[in-house]
C-alpha cells in the first residue's frame, strides 16, 4: 500500500504527534518543508536522530535538529564539489597536453587503440572509449565548439573534445593511456601543486 499524499501542515502533525519530534514555530518548519520537501529533509536525514525499532525521534530531538544536519551536509557537499571540479580541470587539462605532446592534434591519434595500453585486458575498455570519443567528434551535435572545429577544421583535437567529456569517461581515458604517459602526467600535477 502507498503511502497518501500529507499536506505540509499534516506532515507537521504527523511529525509530532506520531513521531515526538519537537517542532517549536509549525510555520518556519512549513516553510522549509516547501522548500526542501519531507522526503528530502526528513527521509533523507532521519536515521542518527530515530529509533529505528519504534521508528520515533529520540532525545527530544528538534525539526532543527534535523535541518542543522542537511545545511551541514549540503554545505559539505558545495565544498567538495568546487574542488571536484577544479581536480577534474586540471586533470582534463594534464591528459590532453600529455595525449597531444607525444601524438599530435589529429583527432586519429585519440581513435587509435595503438595509442593506449592496449593490452587483452583493456581491449574492451579502449573499444569503448574510442567509440564515445569518435561519437563527440564525429557525431555529437550538442556542443557548439565541436561543431565548429568540425565543420571548419574537419578535425576536433584533443584539448577541445575533452570538454564533452564527463569526470568518469576523463578518468577512463587516464587510466587507459600507458604507464609513461599516466607516470608524467602525475609528475607534472605533483610538480604544479608545489
Amino acid at each position: 500500500m502507498s503511502k497518501p499524499f500529507l499536506t505540509y501542515d499534516d506532515q507537521i502533525k504527523k511529525l509530532t504527534d506520531d513521531k515526538q519530534m519537537r517542532i517549536a514555530d509549525p510555520t518556519y518548519a512549513k516553510t522549509i518543508l516547501k522548500d526542501i520537501g519531507y522526503f528530502s529533509l526528513i527521509g533523507g536525514y532521519k536515521t542518527p536522530f530515530i529509533n529505528p525499532m519504534t521508528r520515533v525521534y529520540q532525545n527530544d530531538t528538534s525539526f532543527e535538529d534535523i535541518l542543522a544536519l542537511y545545511q551541514f551536509d549540503l554545505s559539505l557537499r558545495e565544498l567538495v564539489f568546487k574542488y571536484l571540479c577544479q581536480i577534474e580541470c586540471k586533470v582534463r587539462q594534464l591528459a590532453s597536453y600529455a595525449f597531444c605532446s607525444k601524438h599530435g592534434e589529429n583527432q586519429n591519434a585519440y581513435l587509435n587503440p595503438n595509442n593506449y595500453n592496449n593490452t587483452k585486458r583493456n581491449a574492451a575498455d579502449i573499444v569503448r572509449l574510442i567509440q564515445l570519443l569518435d561519437y563527440h567528434a564525429n557525431k555529437n551535435k550538442e556542443h557548439k565548439y565541436v561543431l565548429h572545429q568540425r565543420t571548419v577544421y574537419h578535425n576536433v583535437p584533443l584539448w577541445v573534445l575533452v570538454n564533452t567529456l564527463t569526470y568518469g569517461q576523463i578518468s577512463k581515458f587516464y587510466a587507459l593511456l600507458p604507464f609513461q604517459m599516466q607516470s608524467s602526467i602525475s609528475k607534472e600535477w605533483i610538480r604544479q601543486a608545489h
